[in-house]
């Protein structure tokens, strides 16, 4: 399994953070908010955005961190040709295990809500 996290993995400009923004699909829990869009490569890449809302600068880098950490474990699990952004939850105790699992669960749920949405006439 390929755990690596290199540039080409993370969403970095900012046209495809607001293509994500603006039409992409979401799905939340009680831990984030998860975004998702096709982006017709090979690969899923993933982001994180995490308000000033959660903190000063210390807490809002410890909470990218869990984040980043939680989607390079999960990335093997993640659906391929996707773009996906991570938003947090304020006032939630994060886990990286927790993270994953919900990570893994919602990207699964937005993924079938898309190819169902396709394959309706």
């Amino acid at each position: 399994m390929d755990y690596r996290a290199g540039k080409r993995r993370r969403i970095r400009h900012r046209a495809d953070i607001q293509a994500l923004f603006g039409q992409g699909r979401q799905l939340g829990n009680a831990l984030v908010t998860l975004l998702g869009r096709p982006n017709g490569l090979a690969f899923s890449r993933v982001g994180v955005a995490v308000s000033a809302a959660h903190g000063r600068a210390v807490r809002r880098n410890r909470i990218k961190r869990l984040c980043r950490e939680a989607l390079r474990l999960a990335r093997p699990e993640l659906p391929a040709g996707w773009d996906f952004m991570v938003v947090p939850r304020r006032g939630v105790r994060l886990s990286v295990a927790s993270l994953r699992q919900s990570v893994i669960r919602l990207a699964a749920r937005l993924t079938a809500h898309a190819s169902a949405k396709e394959q309706r006439p």
